[in-house]
């Protein structure tokens, strides 16, 4: 007798392959197109989601969103002929080292650049007194700020030092005229703090100040301290301000 192929009918029945085939939506039951649409639906908002997080994250880290990590800026520029501003300048910058998470720049006006200014949370200002003024290269320098380079200073904090000859020889006038150029730009001002030995009396002054003439010649321990203490309150503030403890 013939031998007939083992997948014959004529001699037994052959298993029928599982199809690789998926069947066709509409053969689907209700309830699983339901699922297979709805997956279809959040999948790819999930990835996007997770893709717009990953490059919040990283935008973060590189400056694209403020960090609480990175420290608020304080510069200090001034213009010295002498040193004897240099010297006070030295002094704010030190105190304002001194309140932790601020970063201080020291600069010259005219070493000064548009983004030292633009990054700045507090600005200190000071100026040698000439003819109870603010020194003329200073203040051609400032009105650029805002004429030329077109600076946003809105809401950074200032204080504002002196330097000068005589007793009254206009000192106090210069650290107005800092102060004022300020305002009128927008920003917040603070002078230093000063307190008694109790600790009762608090008071506050319009900036800092050094006699540097034949009468008192050079910058005192007791100017440098005043200098350090506008630099601590620039600073506090300026933390203050932007939302840090």
């Amino acid at each position: 007798m013939e031998r007939t192929n083992s997948c014959s009918n004529t001699v037994r029945r052959c298993a029928t392959p599982r199809p690789t085939w998926l069947p066709p939506t509409d053969s689907l039951p209700a309830s699983r197109r339901l699922r297979r649409a709805l997956t279809a639906l959040w999948l790819p908002a999930v990835i996007l989601a997770a893709g717009m997080w990953l490059g919040g994250s990283s935008a973060g880290a590189e400056g694209g969103v403020p960090s609480e990590s990175a420290p608020v800026r304080v510069l200090v520029a001034y213009h010295s002929r002498r040193g004897s501003t240099e010297k006070m300048a030295q002094a704010v910058a030190d105190g304002a080292r001194g309140v932790p998470g601020v970063a201080v720049t020291v600069k010259r006006v005219q070493e000064t650049t548009q983004e030292d200014l633009q990054a700045a949370d507090g600005l200190a200002l000071g100026s040698p007194t000439y003819f109870a003024g603010i020194a003329g290269e200073m203040k051609v320098l400032m009105d650029d700020w805002n004429w030329k380079w077109k600076v946003d200073f809105t809401d950074k904090v200032g204080g504002a030092f002196a330097t000068g000859g005589g007793q009254t020889g206009g000192k106090e006038q210069t650290v107005v005229s800092l102060l004022l150029f300020m305002l009128n730009n927008r920003m917040v001002v603070a002078g230093p703090l000063y307190q008694d030995e109790t600790g009762e009396d608090i008071w506050g002054e319009i900036g800092s100040s050094a006699m540097t003439g034949p009468l008192d010649p050079g910058v005192g321990d007791g100017e440098l301290d005043a200098g350090r203490r506008l630099g601590d309150r620039v600073a506090r503030l300026a933390k203050k301000l932007k939302g840090r403890s």
